[in-house]
């Protein structure tokens, strides 16, 4: 197992606090269990681009003052279901790569199944990258390629950058077709849930995987850390 240190952190604004407050105590939690340093970003930092946009901004600052190997950065509406396994867990499935990402996929019978037919012709792959669980080297990769994904949506593709999934579509066109080799995208170690409320039960098992990207979170009206995971 790697000898590796690992910073945590999420962007969740006050207007989400209603169940991001319970995936924060989640992270938290798993973080001090670990030895991690878990870091809640509170405010969007760039005014002339949507919030999200601010989720980048804060990984490259973060990254430039950070002593870490690695930085992950989880959505407000993942949460930790196997909290015994590690982040080097990943880092170790995934040898050579600099940036890991969780798939754009939902899971059937085991098989991922793209969420957007955008990204698999954004991307030009059936499994493209999803931004709700990212992993980022500390080098002077991780720098360029934060500087450049910024850099690509205030320039080139700021024409999308607005349009939703935004930073993840700037992501398909460009540095994820640029430096593919140095990119894994994750299989069920991370898996969505909540896509479908009909076909999920029957369909997808999640027993096993170590992070849930719950898109149903958003939807609880409220949400206490021991109601995670959802059943």
């Amino acid at each position: 197992m790697s000898e590796l240190s690992f910073d945590v952190a999420m962007l969740a604004t006050p207007h989400i606090d209603y169940y991001a407050e319970a995936t924060q105590a989640n992270w938290g939690a798993y973080c001090d269990r670990h030895g991690y340093r878990f870091t809640c970003w509170r405010e969007t930092v760039l005014e002339d681009m949507h919030l999200i946009w601010s989720k980048i901004e804060l990984m490259r600052r973060h990254m430039r003052d950070m002593t870490a190997d690695w930085l992950a950065v989880v959505d407000a509406d993942t949460c930790v279901n196997k909290p015994e396994r590690t982040l080097a867990e990943l880092v170790d499935a995934y040898p050579g790569k600099d940036f890991l990402i969780s798939e754009d996929c939902t899971r059937r019978f085991g098989i991922p199944m793209p969420l957007s037919m955008r990204g698999v012709r954004s991307a030009g792959t059936l499994r493209p990258p999803n931004c709700g669980f990212m992993m980022i080297r500390r080098s002077d990769f991780g720098t360029r390629f934060l500087d450049e994904w910024l850099e690509n949506g205030r320039h080139k593709y700021a024409h999308i950058a607005d349009v939703f999934p935004r930073e993840q579509w700037v992501l398909w066109l460009s540095l994820f077709r640029d430096q593919r080799d140095r990119i894994a995208v994750i299989g069920p170690e991370v898996m969505r849930m909540g896509n479908n409320p009909w076909l999920d039960p029957i369909t997808t098992n999640w027993s096993d995987a170590f992070v849930l990207h719950d898109k149903r979170l958003p939807h609880c009206k409220s949400l206490r850390p021991g109601d995670l995971p959802l059943g």
